[in-house]
């Protein structure tokens, strides 16, 4: 059985909502990365994720509402 190696693993980007910074109130956040985006508007913090995920094919976008759960993805 072939093994998926770190280039075919699919990357996952988050877009959770930010409790901090009001005028920055979304952000987007690979999944074992320490690195976070922050976007004002939650359709702006959408759209760089799922740019970012269609660069890094094959990734998946969730989307994570303020109660903190995932409610949608986007796979690519």
């Amino acid at each position: 059985m072939k093994r998926a190696t770190p280039s075919t693993t699919r990357r996952t980007y988050d877009v959770l909502p930010h409790e901090g910074d009001a005028a920055h109130c979304w952000e987007v956040h690979q999944y074992g990365s320490r690195e976070h985006s922050y976007f004002g508007t939650e359709r702006e913090a959408i759209a760089a994720a799922r740019e970012l995920a269609h660069a890094h094919h094959p990734a998946k976008v969730v989307l994570h509402g303020r109660d903190g759960f995932a409610y949608r993805e986007f796979t690519c």
